[in-house]
């Protein structure tokens, strides 16, 4: 059975994520900064802003789903907000590669494109907006998703 590390399982969207992996047969371990409110599976509280905690968190794994994030840029300030999902994006894929982790999936958001949080309103230069639409982040959360693409991108080539 395949071992699925999902970070930020314990959030909204990571617990339908883990509920559905271990609906699949895999075996699932959720990494988080807190417990979740359903025990689905074993949980491994971790600070993936640590490489070492990531490295360790991720160890054994076949495959990583990377959710954890602080979800919204009016959540923290914006510079913990940018500091937290990018530099813990970059750990996981840091680890992933380390450990020989061939299977990474990490999420990105319409933030990226500035249609979500934006302090003016987003005119698109075409709908709908697809992938190949110009990213126009207006805050701290879409700027780190923007960034955590391209740090995808370089751990992929």
């Amino acid at each position: 059975m395949a071992k699925v590390v999902i970070t930020g399982g314990s959030g909204m969207l990571g617990q339908w994520v883990v509920r559905h992996f271990i609906e699949q047969g895999y075996e699932v371990l959720n990494v988080d900064f807190r417990r979740p409110d359903e025990n689905l599976c074993p949980t491994l509280v971790a600070n993936l802003e640590d490489l070492g905690e990531t490295y360790g968190a991720l160890a054994g794994a076949d495959a990583v789903v990377h959710l954890a994030a602080i979800p919204a840029a009016h959540i923290r300030t914006p510079e913990v907000t940018f500091r937290n999902n990018v530099m813990s994006t970059y750990n996981v894929l840091e680890a992933a590669a380390g450990l020989g982790i061939r299977k990474a999936v990490i999420a990105s958001s319409e933030s990226s494109y500035g249609i979500v949080f934006a302090v003016s309103p987003l005119s698109p230069q075409y709908v709908p907006v697809d992938e190949a639409h110009p990213q126009l982040p207006e805050d701290s959360y879409g700027l780190s998703k923007v960034v955590n693409e391209m740090t995808a991108d370089m751990f992929h080539r």
